[in-house]
């Protein structure tokens, strides 16, 4: 006799019937099975600079958290990442561990959520099958491995939680509220956040056209108080990058760069193969490679998008809407990156976070739109869903591997797109581990592509390092030739003053180095430590006043025993050492 048991298990039943919970639980597994291996990496790129050498985010004061510091400055106010970032140094200090299990663990969040948002357009099994795809592409790897990009996952978790609750069909005022306020938190996470504005009056718009008198007002006032927050507040206004590359060239000269830009997009999401940060290339002749086949293959996509639009209007009107809406979401997510207003790259992957979402919903359109009966399709469409899967986890798993720590990720990203940036930052990270002949030969390079105050300085530095007296005082006085290009409100870095004041100072150059003192002090009149190296040259010179009176001024600006040991050397007529 068979005896029918319920409790059989099966690989089948733990998909069909496909539940919300079971998705979600999918979700959560198959991510951290997939990103695993970026857990365990360290501080790479920009995450030194924004936190682990950030003194704004280490002494966790909020008021100089939403004022200018580095989060907000060069056109960018971003005082969310900054408290976030505060508030993980303060509970972590710097044990990336938890920074990144936090970041993935929003990534996982977004994706629960936009799984349900999907659900409100399509089938459960499409539905999933997107949200797989937005969960492991390898384009997401930046946005989630790269631990000062959590802006990218938390603007963008804010902003869908709002765009959820604009689903409802009457919109209270207390919904509105809410929807106000996480508006207002994506914004000041992240300016794309204001595209969010637009996806929740295109889909009221386009489906309910109720309460929109009420979102507009929410919006208005989101708006508002961001502005207020801001400039009034924070007194963070626009500046330009002048140090970018596509920051430098005209209008017009960007324009050029836009075939170019969306090629690069398109084929990083179909062909990820080749992946690179910090991309600062620029199209300055224009040649069949660089132009006009990417406008070719530009052309072709977005024909091929619009035939699927056109298709959905002769044969499911019904799902026109939808189409209408997605299509708003990706061309409005993706205009943002096109360099119409310049940014601090060429292209990046994490800016493709929120477009990436409008593509896939044009993706599931057309998937509910054609309708496949024939079960060997079938069966051949899922096992193409499968291996895609597979094959996109295991590029993203290797591409984690990339960014295990800085040397490692530069190492491999520069032989896919090089540039002064990388190298300068490939350079410094040598000289960390005191590696000065690798480290020279790279900041060299930057220096070569595109000579600017911080990496002659940081070319100067791993000098100085190697006790090479000489080429450091050379270089030091060569990056006081330069721009910074950077947005610190002074022509100069007060630390380039400072070493080469004090190289000109072992080389006995006295008068020299009472120079260069002059100019640092001029932009940073209360620099406690040009104010040492100025008493220091004066009493070299024979000046026992002026050296005093200099000992006087950084003892006023600094508490320590460098300046009392000045001091009471003057006084008492000794030989200084620096």
């Amino acid at each position: 006799m068979h005896e029918n048991n319920d409790d059989d298990f099966s690989l089948k039943s733990l998909f069909v019937p496909l539940t919300t919970l079971k998705a979600i639980h999918w979700i959560v597994i198959i991510g951290l099975i997939v990103f695993a291996t970026m857990l365990f990496n360290g501080f790479v790129w920009d995450d030194k600079t924004y936190i682990l050498f950030n003194p704004d985010v280490q002494a966790f004061n909020v008021d100089a958290l939403i004022k200018t510091n580095l989060f907000n400055a060069g056109g960018q106010y971003r005082p969310i990442p900054a408290i976030y970032f505060a508030t993980l140094f303060s509970i972590f200090n710097n044990t990336t561990f938890f920074y990144h299990f936090l970041q993935l663990s929003i990534h996982i969040l977004n994706t629960c959520i936009l799984f349900i948002v999907f659900t409100k357009f399509f089938s459960k099994s499409p539905s999933f099958f997107l949200s797989l795809l937005f969960l492991i592409h390898p384009i997401q790897v930046e946005s989630v491995s790269y631990i000062s990009a959590s802006g990218n996952p938390l603007f963008f978790l804010f902003g869908i939680l709002a765009v959820l609750l604009n689903f409802a069909k009457k919109i209270s005022w207390g919904r509105a509220s809410v929807i106000a306020f996480l508006l207002l938190l994506s914004l000041l996470t992240k300016e794309a956040g204001l595209i969010f504005l637009f996806i929740i009056f295109l889909y009221r718009f386009l489906f309910i056209r109720k309460n929109i008198g009420i979102l507009f007002l929410a919006e208005g006032v989101s708006l508002l108080l961001y502005f207020v927050i801001r400039f009034g507040i924070g007194g963070v206004y626009f500046t330009k990058l002048s140090l970018i590359p596509i920051a430098r060239i005209p209008f017009i000269e960007r324009l050029l760069n836009i075939p170019e830009i969306i090629f690069y997009y398109l084929k990083t999401i179909f062909l990820p193969l080749k992946l690179a940060v910090d991309q600062q290339w620029i199209i300055s002749t224009i040649t069949f490679q660089n132009f006009y086949f990417p406008l070719f293959i530009d052309i072709l996509f977005f024909f091929g998008i619009g035939m699927l639009g056109f298709y959905i209007y002769k044969v499911n009107r019904d799902h026109l809407k939808k189409y209408l809406f997605f299509l708003g979401w990706f061309i409005a997510g993706f205009s943002l990156y096109l360099q119409l207003f310049p940014l601090d790259g060429t292209v990046a992957d994490r800016w493709f976070y929120f477009p990436l979402v409008g593509l896939l919903g044009i993706m599931g359109v057309g998937i509910q739109s054609i309708k496949i009966t024939n079960k060997t399709l079938q069966t051949v469409g899922y096992t193409f869903i499968v291996i895609l899967l597979i094959l996109l986890a295991l590029r993203t798993v290797v591409r984690n591997t990339n960014w295990s720590d800085p040397i490692t990720l530069y190492t491999h990203d520069t032989q896919i797109s090089d540039n002064f940036d990388i190298e300068n930052n490939l350079g410094t990270e040598y000289a960390n581990i005191k590696e000065y002949d690798k480290a020279i030969e790279h900041s060299k390079k930057s220096v070569a592509m595109f000579p600017y105050e911080a990496n002659l300085y940081n070319l100067a530095n791993t000098y100085e390092q190697k006790k090479n007296i000489q080429e450091a005082k050379r270089y030091y006085a060569e990056a006081l030739t330069y721009p910074n290009y950077l947005p610190i409100n002074h022509n100069h870095f007060e630390v380039t003053y400072i070493r080469l004041a004090y190289m000109m100072y072992l080389t006995g150059e006295y008068e020299n180095a009472k120079s260069v003192i002059k100019r640092g002090l001029q932009e940073y009149p209360n620099s406690g430590y040009l104010w040492i190296e100025m008493a220091a040259c004066e009493y070299k010179l024979g000046n026992h006043e002026e050296a005093l009176s200099a000992s006087n001024k950084a003892k006023f600006q600094l508490s320590n025993q460098q300046v009392e040991y000045f001091y009471d050397q003057i006084i008492r007529n000794q030989l200084i050492k620096i």
